[in-house]
């Protein structure tokens, strides 16, 4: 693995977070982030301001230490590994907002290009909003600068230009000089008419739009609940799981402990919402965690977990968050307590199950999905 970035700005030591826990291949930045760096190195005043939007593993909170410099982002995961790897540097890690915080007054926007677009013009809009003027430089493989993405910095954004590609990315220039007036776009809201559920999600949901299916498919075949039972929806998006959990409880005159869990700040926050605009009165019967898996939670503290894990971080396909999510939800269960699982019949997530749990046994399947039931014994 390399490790070792020879950037523009200085030699560091970056890795990706958890740290160790990657296919060796993979490294902490891209000439992306190169190429952002070695723009700014150039033309950007050292004494200007900027707020940095979507700093994956911290290369250009790193490559840029000597501005002053605030980081905004929606992944827990990433706001640990900019503190890593400036700690790693002996560098002053930035400010670190999430996603929903407002933002301070800045010169310079730079901003980190990602698959989902809803994200990205929620991003833009946020500029566009700005009472003060500030550039915007925007950085990408070129494969992310579409014309469909051009499209969308000049619906919020003037003069926007792009720069020869190098190293397979570009960079987008553009203007922001008067605030406007946008109406409210998120979050969005779905009805679930079979469940008698109102989904609401913010930009950087997954699958904000729609009923994801594989979700579907696990609350149409929940296990059985008891009073008491602590329940975490891990990975929870924006609750789905939890919520029909909660409906369960609610039909069968139960209640349960719900804890929502997830790396992104606007999943949590949108589980949140959910609960409030379907169950206020068991509000105070949930938790909502932002957190790298569970990493944060108490050993043997839960009855049951529920999990549809991401097969992706970023725009790379892995299998290492769900390896965690398993290794954490073994530690996290009580004795006796149980994993239920809903994965794509084509992910190889058994030889990881039978690892951490000793085996398992198919719930139930269909021709897309598959449900994993995993019994803690010890």
């Amino acid at each position: 693995m390399n490790v070792i970035w020879s950037a523009a700005s200085g030699e560091f030591e970056l890795h990706r977070y958890p740290k160790g826990q990657h296919d060796k291949s993979l490294q902490a930045w891209d000439s992306a982030d190169e190429l952002l760096v070695e723009h700014c190195q150039q033309a950007v005043p050292q004494d200007e301001s900027i707020l940095i939007l979507n700093d994956m593993f911290g290369a250009l909170s790193v490559g840029l230490n000597q501005f002053e410099r605030t980081v905004v982002t929606d992944s827990e995961i990433s706001k640990r590994a900019i503190i890593q790897n400036c700690e790693a540097n002996n560098l002053a890690a930035p400010a670190v907002l999430d996603s929903l915080e407002p933002w301070p007054e800045c010169q310079t926007v730079l901003l980190k290009l990602t698959k989902n677009i809803g994200y990205l013009e929620f991003q833009l809009r946020q500029i566009a909003q700005l009472s003060h003027s500030v550039g915007v430089i925007a950085t990408g493989k070129t494969t992310l600068v579409t014309s469909s993405v051009l499209r969308l910095f000049e619906k919020y954004l003037r003069d926007v230009t792009t720069s020869f590609a190098k190293k397979k990315s570009r960079l987008i220039f553009a203007q922001h000089t008067s605030p406007q007036t946008l109406d409210v776009k998120y979050p969005t809201c779905v009805k679930w008419p079979e469940k008698r559920l109102t989904l609401l999600a913010h930009a950087n949901v997954f699958c904000k739009d729609q009923i994801d299916i594989g979700g579907r498919f696990l609350a149409d075949n929940l296990p059985g609940f008891t009073p008491g039972q602590t329940v975490i929806d891990l990975g929870c998006g924006n609750g789905l799981l939890g919520l029909c959990a909660l409906r369960a409880s609610q039909n069968n005159g139960t209640r349960l402990n719900l804890v929502f869990c997830d790396e992104s700040f606007m999943a949590v926050e949108s589980a949140r919402l959910n609960v409030e605009a379907n169950f206020a009165d068991s509000l105070g019967n949930c938790q909502f965690i932002q957190d790298d898996c569970l990493s944060t939670l108490e050993s043997g503290s839960a009855d049951i977990i529920l999990c549809n894990p991401p097969f992706h971080q970023q725009n790379t396909i892995t299998e290492h968050i769900a390896e965690q999510m398993f290794y954490d939800a073994k530690r996290v269960l009580k004795k006796q307590g149980e994993l239920y699982v809903v994965a794509n019949r084509h992910l190889p997530y058994q030889k990881a199950l039978k690892k951490h749990f000793g085996g398992f046994s198919l719930a139930t399947q269909n021709n897309k999905f598959v449900i994993y039931r995993c019994h803690k014994r010890k």
